[in-house]
């Protein structure tokens, strides 16, 4: 195989590990293992490890070495990612609707809580409210596929507003869906979960029509 096929296989083969989330944010690249797993020599990797530092997938750090380091995700993936957000959490609500009586009303208070926590920055806020929300969830894989696409649609370049729009919409979802959850709307929680998601998405689509 030529130089140029191979550096393209193992450009390909890094770039799919980080954007389908096998390899997060952090995750240390060792050049040995990747020659040993692909069965290539280390000049290609080096190759497709440079060209991923350039289009800022990774990124090259003192005493650490070459680490997954993506800072921006597509249009294409912020809308794929946030329907599986609703997807998967309109299903989470579901099955709370068709098990009400095994729903903890206490497991929500916590919700209700961070709300009133004026001490947390929209960031912050952001990501408690995501693990409050999911704390009834039992199905552990679910619940860290939710996390991971919330984590990742942090890197969303909106065209004509700052993350702070996904931050504060986020805040405001959380302000309704707490007092939902506590009366056991799980319907109208799905609802407000689809607005949610919607206005995310034509808040990025919108300015391109």
């Amino acid at each position: 195989m030529k130089k140029g096929k191979t550096q393209k296989r193992v450009y390909d083969y890094i770039k799919q590990q980080i954007e389908t989330d096998t390899w997060l944010n952090g995750y240390h690249i060792i050049e040995q293992d990747l020659a040993n797993s692909l069965s290539v020599s280390r000049t290609p990797i080096r190759g497709a490890i440079a060209q991923l530092i350039q289009e800022k997938y990774l990124k090259k750090e003192t005493n650490r070495g070459v680490i997954v380091s993506k800072n921006k995700i597509s249009n294409k993936e912020f809308v794929e990612r946030t329907q599986l957000i609703e997807l998967l959490c309109s299903h989470y609500l579901f099955q709370l609707q068709i098990k009400e009586y095994m729903v903890d009303r206490e497991a929500f208070l916590s919700l209700v809580e961070i709300n009133k926590n004026k001490q947390l920055n929209k960031e912050e806020f952001y990501d408690k409210f995501w693990q409050c929300f999911l704390v009834p969830l039992s199905n552990d894989l679910m619940k860290k596929t939710i996390m991971t696409q919330v984590s990742a649609i942090k890197l969303v370049k909106f065209p004509n507003a700052s993350i702070d729009f996904l931050y504060e919409e986020t805040e405001q979802l959380g302000q309704k869906v707490s007092l939902l959850l506590l009366d056991r709307k799980f319907e109208l929680a799905r609802k407000e979960l689809r607005v949610y998601i919607n206005r995310l998405n034509l808040e990025l689509i919108d300015q391109q029509i």
